[in-house]
């Protein structure tokens, strides 16, 4: 197994204490959407394009584990996996076009490297692929989406390079900020390595989206804000929050079987997400707050398939209890500075 590359370099820590690029509350908005940072940033409606590069990822391919993570099953969030043959990255992003002008006026769109690791490649195959996908007409942006593991410093110079020129985002994949967890659901990467990862690359004035999970086995509620605690003073541009789900031919899947975890009940997640809103940064764009997949992957839970009715219910609580993003987040941001990390337990606060 190859040692893995080393991402980090020296940066000053400094506090992050971001502004709103948004004046969001005044628009009578409960928290910062993707839907108006896209407006305010390309002046217009904006739509993200899922883009398969054929990456694959040093969990599954014997580099660091041949299991993945128990949850994972590519196929069940990314349909280009389950055909053979996906056409190059330029075809792709222009089928898509083609596909959303037919239902709706767009000309704005996001080219996002979604499954697998996107930056899990040599470097010239990096700047092969996604400078291609720069060059179709409609392109606003790329959106790439890695492990923070897999950012060595050539491939973030390449990217602070490209971000010169276009629109850039890196989402980095944490699930959570607990070393425990991580180890549990076989991540093969620590919390100190995400981190290490968004200072590399707010080193490079990177923009980065995290993606964490609710729901993760042997979380409790209390681990779970842990996580939204860690992240208060990471320099952080945007986060994504997925509710964990059952695909089938996961390990999760057996596990579930064998009557060994319970995904959350919806009530459950709409008022951990209402919380977690409470406690981020008001700067921070929430481009996620649930997680969805077709039905032909789906075991667990069946709330899975109602997505409008989540984001329903977390609006309702949001009324219900008159808060919004932020409401919390100079508390929260106090208690993580003054907190000390348990490694072995993977307790962030």
């Amino acid at each position: 197994m190859r040692e893995r590359q080393q991402i980090g370099m020296s940066v000053v820590r400094q506090p992050v204490r971001p502004v709103p690029e948004v004046d969001w509350r005044a628009l009578g908005k409960r928290y910062f959407n993707l839907s108006l940072y896209y407006r305010h940033t390309f002046g217009g409606e904006t739509w993200k394009i899922s883009v398969d590069g054929g990456f694959h990822c040093p969990n599954a391919d014997g580099t660091i584990s041949r299991f993945g993570c128990t949850f994972c099953n590519i196929a069940s969030f990314s349909p280009s996996r389950r055909y053979d043959q996906p056409a190059s990255v330029a075809e792709q992003i222009r089928r898509a076009i083609d596909n959303f002008k037919k239902r709706r006026s767009i000309d704005r769109f996001i080219a996002y490297f979604q499954p697998g690791t996107n930056t899990y490649a040599p470097l010239p195959v990096l700047k092969a692929m996604f400078s291609e996908a720069v060059t179709v007409p409609g392109v606003v942006g790329l959106a790439i989406g890695t492990r923070p593991d897999c950012l060595p410093p050539e491939v973030l110079d390449f990217l602070a390079e490209l971000s010169q020129k276009i629109w850039l985002s890196v989402e980095i994949g944490l699930q959570s900020a607990h070393d425990a967890t991580l180890r549990r659901i076989n991540r093969g990467h620590t919390f100190e390595d995400f981190r290490q990862a968004v200072w590399a690359c707010a080193a490079r004035n990177l923009r980065v989206c995290a993606h964490i999970m609710f729901g993760l086995p042997g979380e409790t509620p209390e681990m779970m804000l842990g996580t939204i605690a860690a992240l208060a003073d990471l320099p952080i541009h945007a986060v994504k929050i997925h509710n964990l789900y059952v695909a089938r031919d996961t390990a999760l899947a057996k596990i579930y079987a064998a009557g060994m975890y319970r995904p959350l009940e919806q009530h459950e997640y709409a008022e951990l997400v209402v919380t977690a809103l409470e406690r981020l940064s008001p700067a921070i764009v929430i481009e996620r707050l649930t997680a969805e997949t077709s039905d032909e992957y789906l075991i667990a839970p069946d709330w899975c398939r109602d997505k409008s009715g989540t984001l329903r219910r977390i609006q309702q609580l949001l009324d219900e209890r008159d808060t919004y993003q932020g409401k919390l987040w100079e508390q929260t941001a106090g208690n993580v500075a003054a907190a000390s990390r348990d490694s072995e337990t993977g307790r962030s606060v």
